[in-house]
């Protein structure tokens, strides 16, 4: 009686234990991708110059003129740099333009930036009283959408002097121009850069050498860059995906069969409704029906095994 009733309770603890597991384990929900904030920036003019002065002392000027980064704006007709041992120290007048306009912008969907001026002049140290670049009207664009390629222009000065001397800037190469005394300047127009993610421009990139000889400047060797523009799209945010459960019990996890009231089998039908019809619940339950069936057994043989052993005791 003992055996069996253990083999009772082992068979009721293991189909409690099967009905407690789950049959397909929920996938993981996706923790998503963070929304990144786009940036753009402008600048007026940069010059990027080694100074010589007469008494060979090297003076590095590194000036960024109405530079301005996402999101700001900033309006300068008068950009002025103090640059060490020219002009006694005083303040030198880099760019002078009646309009000059450095603006960004950024938001969740557009990262753009652009500079505009109209008659400038940009000056270098040591030359003060000529003009390296004047120019009547230029301008450089870029944009930057969230769900778009990326774009850049630049609109041709309407009309250019280099060191005085009125060029034409070709498209394809800089254009080269010498001025006796004064030295050499390559200009070139419309530097462009465009990739999947960003964008990027400059009017105008001149490079210049140039011997002064005033203002206690001896040589001026460096590049000024005008009208430069640049920015990166926005990256917008990636939902998490919804975490998928599967069911408790499929058609394919199933049992095949189960026993019917007159110990034939009869096949489990397969449509989810005839299922639950059938069985009256998932398949978790027909497991722990199965657990009872057994204990219900187990029981049985135990009462049989008394009235035998009840009836022997009597015939003695």
């Amino acid at each position: 009686m003992s055996v069996l009733r253990s083999v009772a309770v082992s068979t009721l603890a293991a189909s409690a234990l099967t009905v407690g597991l789950p049959l397909s384990p929920a996938s993981a929900a996706d923790a998503g991708t963070p929304a990144k904030s786009g940036r753009a920036s402008a600048v007026t003019a940069e010059l990027a110059l080694d100074v010589t002065l007469l008494n060979a002392v090297n003076v590095p000027v590194d000036v960024a003129l109405n530079k301005v980064e996402s999101p700001a704006q900033r309006d300068g007709a008068m950009l002025t740099a103090k640059v060490d041992g020219v002009d006694g120290g005083r303040p030198v007048t880099l760019v002078k333009a009646e309009v000059g306009k450095s603006v960004t912008k950024v938001d969740d969907r557009l990262a753009t930036a652009s500079v505009k001026l109209v008659d400038a002049d940009v000056h270098v140290p040591g030359l003060p009283l000529t003009t390296l670049l004047g120019l009547e009207a230029m301008s450089s664009e870029v944009s930057c959408p969230v769900d778009g390629v990326p774009t850049a222009s630049v609109t041709a000065p309407a009309k250019l002097t280099v060191l005085g001397k009125s060029v034409t800037v070709g498209l394809n190469s800089p254009t080269h121009v010498d001025v006796p005394a004064i030295g050499s300047v390559d200009v070139e127009f419309a530097k462009k850069t465009v990739t999947s993610s960003t964008a990027a421009a400059s009017a105008l990139e001149v490079k210049v050498v140039l011997n002064p000889l005033n203002l206690n400047v001896a040589k001026v060797d460096g590049t000024v860059t005008v009208a430069s523009v640049s920015c990166e799209k926005p990256v917008a945010a990636v939902a998490p995906v919804a975490e998928v459960s599967s069911p408790a019990a499929s058609p394919s996890t199933s049992a095949p069969a189960s026993a019917s009231a007159s110990g034939q089998n009869r096949a489990v039908p397969k449509a989810d409704g005839e299922e639950l019809a059938y069985t009256g619940s998932s398949g978790s339950t027909v497991l722990a029906a199965g657990g009872g069936t057994l204990l219900v057994a187990g029981g049985a043989a135990v009462w049989m095994t008394r009235r035998r052993r009840a009836a022997h005791a009597r015939h003695r």
